[in-house]
């Protein structure tokens, strides 16, 4: 005992005894105040909280206040973004309205030669579109955007568990990061609603990973969920995910878990059960194979294995043929692409694994009391190690692929935002080290708002510049979507009441676009279909076919072709009509068509006269000079022929400057310096004095 600096002998020590209190009958039961504030429970994660486990804990949010908070910013996401890849459309969006309608665009990826497309991965998102059509909903806008808000509900779900799991497993704190790391990316926000496999592998990785992330290796059931959601993102989304769990399948055979304890004289044991364990889980994952295999098998009407005609494609191509054709980038591709779509929190990302080696110099407390690892334990930092290598190891091998786009990044988003909270933490970590070393008091840093205001600075900055990133996504590129919403609900009703003005007596046709789309709103539900199937209306596109934002936007009823353009790579085709051929549902989706390449080359019969189109979607830049144009694409929104029936601003990227059309920040003068051009809606001049004559 130690009384005012005096250190007394053991046997003049004073010792009051404390009132024994009555004892509480079994029966009663003691319910906390309202007011009381309990004090933070041992954190059972990998990552410590020594400095401050005396202060009282931080709000976690549950699983379904997480979903929440993440599903409105998800749906606003499939609301409101643009489709950025044209491989989005051509390979998803288009075969799924052609196996729903009837009627799209095929690429050569879907011809029975090639078959690297599965028609399993579009089963799977044909709920909403089925549901939809069966009923007899008539427009295909709600169904496209009933399938992105199905994709965003799905993404919040998985993005909500991989949180819990990071809270549970890693440590409170760190899971709270990757909440709001999640909530306030563009990278996320961009990726989570993108019909795209690499999306879909995505989820699933995240998903694994929530189970992977467990240091406890016992039974077999944490280690069969993990494989059996990568296999899923592999089998069914993009086969290279499945290189994101390399590393848990190497700890399973290697490495002993964390938290478990077993003698060196059962070691042999411990790796038999961790082996057969493992089996069991492949064994389940490979089974993941079996459907896609069946119903690929029929659609093509033959034995396929679209994810091993992907790898032989991507890694081993025919001469003359391979990814390599749409364009390669450096090696730094991915490391812009991660800091545009990251910013702050891609270099902590990729420096995490190493500011784990500084942590165990300045602050090892931090993985837990040394003295409680036994020789039988794997350290929790080499545990943690295992679970932030794969992000590098799937980075290593995109660097060497020369063929590199950013969805090719999606599956290891999840493992970005994980990595990205691992390291401030422990950033974070060093500072409350050093902060009692000065002090040398744990009550004064459990009072002190110095580690949480450098956590919430990076975190809120981070999401400031993600803000900045989806602002100019949305403001520079969005003009695609605001044309062919403009086609569908003014333009087309405009031409439907000239040819029977009995749909909306009320409304005149000629009236200006305000005052028109003023009174057209004031009518509902009104039923143009009739009306337009008889006009053969022909909507074309020329050098702006790689941003046609699908046939879901486009009216049955209007037509769509292509005309010519300087691009000289091959086309998609139009599909064959359903009932010729074998196939899907009564799909053509067996039968080889004609003209179709796996070397990019252009085939004939895929365009048509610009004389015979009604409407032309065109990107015209004024400000570019004359000489940047050519006979193939001439600026049709000035010439004779067109007239311009809605017109939008679309950012000239290839003569702005890098960082602002990067991002749109609210400062003086920053979008001064940007070049626009004009995203327009042409209508063939006479068209409307055709439909009154033919009316």
């Amino acid at each position: 005992m130690q009384s005012y600096g005096v250190n007394l002998p053991q046997d003049q020590q004073i010792r009051f005894r404390s009132k024994p209190r009555a004892p509480v009958p079994a029966s009663t039961k003691l319910e906390p105040s309202p007011n009381a504030r309990a004090l933070r429970p041992a954190e059972p994660g990998l990552l410590k909280d020594p400095n401050l486990r005396f202060a009282f804990g931080r709000w976690s949010p549950s699983l379904t206040v997480a979903f929440r908070f993440l599903v409105l910013i998800r749906w606003t996401s499939g609301m409101y973004t643009a489709i950025a890849d044209c491989d989005e459309v051509f390979n998803y969006w288009e075969p799924l309205h052609y196996l729903v309608t009837g009627r799209g665009f095929q690429t050569w990826e879907y011809s029975p030669l090639f078959a690297i497309r599965s028609y399993f991965y579009l089963l799977v998102h044909s709920g909403p579109a089925v549901a939809l059509r069966a009923v007899g909903f008539p427009d295909k806008r709600v169904i496209f955007f009933g399938t992105r808000l199905m994709l965003a509900t799905f993404s919040s779900f998985v993005e909500a568990v991989f949180y819990r799991s990071c809270h549970v497993h890693i440590s409170t704190h760190v899971g709270r990061y990757v909440l709001w790391m999640q909530m306030f990316s563009a990278a996320f926000y961009s990726s989570a609603t993108s019909f795209l496999p690499s999306t879909f592998a995505m989820y699933f990785v995240m998903l694994g990973a929530a189970a992977s992330l467990s240091p406890v290796q016992g039974g077999w059931k944490r280690i069969s969920f993990a494989v059996i959601a990568y296999a899923i993102a592999g089998i069914v989304g993009w086969p290279f995910a499945v290189l994101l769990g390399v590393p848990l399948v190497l700890e399973q055979l290697f490495v002993r878990g964390t938290l478990q304890r077993a003698p060196i004289t059962q070691s042999a044991l411990w790796t038999m059960k961790r082996t057969r364990n493992l089996g069991i889980a492949l064994a389940l994952g490979a089974s993941v194979a079996i459907p896609v295999i069946l119903v690929d098998s029929a659609a093509y009407q033959k034995l396929v294995v679209v994810p091993l005609n992907i790898i032989k494609y991507n890694l081993f191509p025919v001469a003359g043929a391979g990814p390599e054709l749409y364009g390669t980038e450096p090696w730094y591709f991915y490391v812009l692409n991660g800091l545009i779509n990251f910013n702050l929190l891609f270099p902590l990302a990729l420096v995490a694994p190493l500011l784990i080696l500084v942590t165990l110099r300045v602050d090892a407390k931090r993985f837990g009391d040394a003295r409680d690892v036994s020789k039988e334990q794997t350290h929790p930092a080499t545990s943690l190690a295992i679970r932030l290598v794969p992000l590098h190891l799937y980075l290593a091998v995109l660097v060497l692929q020369k063929h590199k786009e950013e969805r090719f990044l999606f599956p290891a988003y999840g493992h970005v935002v994980l990595n990205a909270a691992v390291g401030l933490y422990l950033v974070r970590g060093w500072v409350e080290a050093y902060f009692l070393k000065v002090t040398q008091s744990p009550y004064r840093a459990t009072r002190t708002g110095l580690f949480s205001h450098l956590t919430r600075a990076v975190i809120i900055l981070s999401g400031l510049l993600s803000f900045a990133r989806i602002s100019a996504l949305h403001n520079y590129y969005h003009a695609p979507f605001n044309a062919y919403h403009h086609l569908q609900n003014y333009e087309l009703a405009r031409v439907a009441l000239i040819a029977h003005p009995e749909l909306a007596p009320a409304i005149d046709p000629s009236l200006p676009h305000a005052e028109f789309a003023e009174l057209l709103n004031k009518e509902q539900a009104l039923d143009t279909r009739e009306a337009l199937s008889p006009l053969n209306l022909r909507l074309c596109v020329g050098k702006e076919w790689h941003r046609f934002p699908s046939s879901w936007l486009v009216p049955d009823e209007v037509e769509t072709r292509w005309i010519q353009s300087a691009f000289d790579g091959i086309m998609p085709a139009v599909w064959e009509a359903p009932g010729k051929g074998k196939g899907l549902f009564g799909r053509a989706t067996a039968t080889v068509p004609e003209g179709m390449n796996m070397f990019n080359r252009a085939e004939e019969g895929r365009f048509v006269d610009p004389s015979t189109c009604s409407y032309l979607v065109d990107l015209d830049f004024p400000q570019r000079p004359s000489s940047t144009f050519s006979p193939l694409e001439p600026r049709y929104a000035v010439s004779d022929e067109w007239m311009r029936v809605s017109c939008h601003p679309f950012l000239d990227a290839e003569n702005s400057p890098r960082l602002q059309r990067a991002i749109n920040l609210p400062l003086p003068g920053w979008s001064k310096s940007l070049q626009w051009g004009d995203y327009c809606l042409l209508r063939r001049k006479g068209l409307l004095e055709e439909v009154r004559e033919k009316v």
